[in-house]
């Protein structure tokens, strides 16, 4: 059984929202993760997003056994350089998403036969632009212990560095290859 995020998370942030949600749009059968309506806030209202990490979307199966998707979300502000690659913007989401192999299709599993999971982490912006890495193969429980670390290394940093971002994901076991600007 893979329990919540939100179970790793209580134990090592204090800047999670235990009240809110970030905002979720739906078409049709699938929810997903509007990560543009903060670049319509008012600056009296960004304050509501900026450094506190919200659940995105959580997708499971029936039985609670699989989880197809586990996302978090925050806000946060980035330099003038990666600003400079964001259209300008100096408030970015940045997301960090566990997700199922593609097709939804667990053949891959570790040596004790636990699924193995992908996880994307990105800073986004208004347009088509981004900060983006990949790490594969890897249980959802040291997905998580790794989001966790990230997170860490988010919150400790008032304003983010995007290349700096990517080689802390580096760091943290991502694909070097897997770095993606769109």
């Amino acid at each position: 059984m893979i329990n919540k995020f939100q179970d790793f998370v209580n134990e090592h942030m204090s800047n999670l929202s235990k009240n809110r949600k970030w905002k979720i749009n739906s078409s049709g059968k699938h929810e997903f993760t509007d990560l543009y309506f903060t670049y319509k806030l008012p600056k009296s209202e960004l304050g509501e997003y900026l450094n506190t990490w919200f659940e995105g979307v959580v997708a499971k199966s029936k039985d609670g056994d699989k989880v197809y998707r586990d996302e978090m979300v925050t806000l946060k502000k980035v330099d003038k350089e990666t600003a400079s690659r964001l259209y300008d913007r100096y408030y970015n989401p940045i997301n960090i998403v566990i997700m199922c192999p593609m097709g939804a299709k667990f053949d891959k599993k570790n040596d004790k036969g636990v699924d193995f999971y992908g996880m994307k982490a990105q800073i986004h912006s208004v347009d088509d632009s981004s900060y983006g890495i990949w790490w594969d193969d890897k249980t959802f429980e040291e997905l998580s212990k790794i989001r966790i670390n990230l997170m860490k290394w988010i919150n400790a940093n008032p304003i983010i560095n995007g290349e700096e971002f990517l080689n802390v994901c580096i760091s943290l076991g991502a694909d070097e290859e897997s770095k993606d600007y769109n």
